[in-house]
């Protein structure tokens, strides 16, 4: 039935009865289809999208950056209403929301920089088959936006001193210091941003920026495709030198890494066509002078000095000359040692603690104030020269057992030995005492070998020296009883 034709034979004066039996249907249909208008239209109820409920979750973990595969895993994991349909069906989901985010996006504008002066820098993670075992290392990844050459140092921890001196390993591989470096946000280098958006900068590493000479910068927070840029770097270290490679141990994996960035340096680069390694000669022109290493760089921190005229840095101490207390003293961590200065003078220079909770105690930092307290003075030698390695603290701990009367004395001999031949002579020196059992200072010059006139052979063991010291005490007591 047309229903323009009701409404025609309406027009025509037909009634309603003889309009039904005419197109052959009910009365009250030729009255609804006159209450309506001639070309309606019926619309089908909307339907419920299986989707609807997982659109906003998804597009937050889009935005968040997370894996397909993860989202599917925590649809699946969620309490109310888990994702039971199939993975596939869940793939082609994310994937047509992916579509229409990215063609609502605003278009990606690539550029190449100018020679010399950017350096994309970011931290990666990865687990390494070193030795017999599957341990956790991190890496420096670092290119050069130009000329795409490509660098990488292996570490163990992401923290601010393996970054800098990583950096500084870094630079003096590309042979000077690119104008600007660009970095991911990362913790040890910001520590957040202000009110207006700008970076808050770690002070030691602002100090370090300052020193070398190149201008940090960050990823724009709401700038995907410059955070991707750093990013892809990381995934290219993991994808491409890291699968079917074994490791001896953390020498052998800095070696392979090397030998690999080499390689890619010497390939055609996909972004421009050429080689790196040849690009990079053009560079080094442009680049700033690099002014120290990462073997000499010593690493910015303040700190005060406490009533034991100490200092700590990083969870140990280190001596100042007394008459400092309570003063802020400028601290250059470099690679070994621990160099404390005031107002540019120099008060201190220690070799660097290995461990935690340690202390570097120098004696002649409390000379004067030693003066009148020689139970002091000994107390802190001897903790000084136990600092030298386990052997001598063996040694000592013999003679303060053995020859508590004569403490002074063996004390004051050890450190004459140490400054005389240096700690070498005197390790290697108590260590032959004390597998002799020639515990004494009489004994330490022919044991150094400092008297050549004295043979070795002529040094009597210590078992010898105490079964005589026993008879000649048998025989006073049994003169005493005569």
């Amino acid at each position: 039935m047309a229903r323009s034709t009701i409404h025609y034979l309406r027009k025509r004066g037909l009634t309603r009865r003889a309009i039904a039996g005419q197109v052959g249907c009910e009365r009250h249909t030729v009255a609804r289809v006159l209450a309506q208008p001639v070309e309606h239209r019926y619309a089908r109820p909307p339907r419920s999208s299986p989707w609807a409920h997982w659109e906003p979750t998804v597009v937050g973990w889009l935005e968040a950056g997370l894996p397909v595969k993860r989202m599917l895993e925590l649809a699946r994991a969620d309490a109310t209403t888990p994702y039971t349909a199939s993975a596939a069906s869940w793939y082609r989901f994310v994937a047509g929301l992916k579509r229409v985010r990215a063609a609502a996006a605003a278009p990606v504008i690539r550029f190449e920089g100018l020679a010399g002066e950017f350096l994309q820098v970011d931290w990666g993670e990865a687990w390494v088959p070193l030795g017999t075992e599957v341990v956790r290392r991190v890496f420096l990844a670092a290119r050069l936006k130009y000329s795409r050459t490509l660098a990488v140092r292996w570490t163990r921890r992401m923290t601010l001193e393996p970054l800098l001196r990583g950096l500084l390993a870094i630079a003096e591989e590309l042979g000077g210091v690119p104008w600007a470096w660009v970095f991911d946000n990362m913790k040890t280098v910001t520590l957040g941003r202000g009110p207006d958006g700008q970076p808050r900068w770690n002070p030691a590493f602002a100090r370090f920026a300052a020193e070398l000479g190149f201008h940090p910068e960050l990823c724009d927070p709401h700038a995907p495709q410059q955070k991707g840029t750093v990013e892809n770097l990381v995934k290219f270290v993991k994808t491409n030198f890291l699968p079917g490679r074994t490791f001896v141990d953390d020498d052998d994996l800095g070696t392979q890494s090397a030998a690999w960035c080499a390689q890619k340096n010497g390939e055609v680069s996909q972004a421009h066509r050429q080689i790196p390694r040849e690009l990079l000669a053009e560079e080094r022109k442009a680049f700033g002078p690099l002014r120290t290493t990462a073997a000499t760089y010593g690493l910015y921190r303040v700190a005060t000095v406490n009533r034991e005229s100490l200092v700590r840095v990083d969870g140990n101490q280190y001596s100042v000359p007394t008459g400092h207390l309570g003063q802020a003293v400028d601290v250059r961590l470099l690679a070994t040692d621990v160099v404390l200065s005031r107002d540019g003078v120099e008060l201190a220079r220690h070799a660097r603690c290995t461990g935690r909770n340690e202390r570097r105690r120098d004696p002649a930092h409390y000379a004067e104030a030693l003066r009148h307290r020689p139970r002091a003075r000994l107390v802190l030698e001897r903790d000084t020269l136990c600092q030298l390695g386990p052997e001598v603290t063996a040694y000592v701990a013999a003679v303060c057992q053995r020859r508590r009367e004569r403490m002074a004395a063996e004390i004051d001999a050890l450190v004459a030995l140490r400054d005389t031949a240096g700690p070498a002579v005197l390790r290697s020196t108590v260590a032959r005492a004390l597998a002799r059992e020639a515990i004494g200072a009489e004994y330490l010059p022919a044991l150094a070998g400092l008297e050549p006139a004295l043979t070795l052979a002529a040094v009597p063991v210590q078992d010898a020296v105490d079964r005589d010291l026993a008879s000649y005490e048998a025989f006073v007591q049994h003169g005493r009883a005569g």
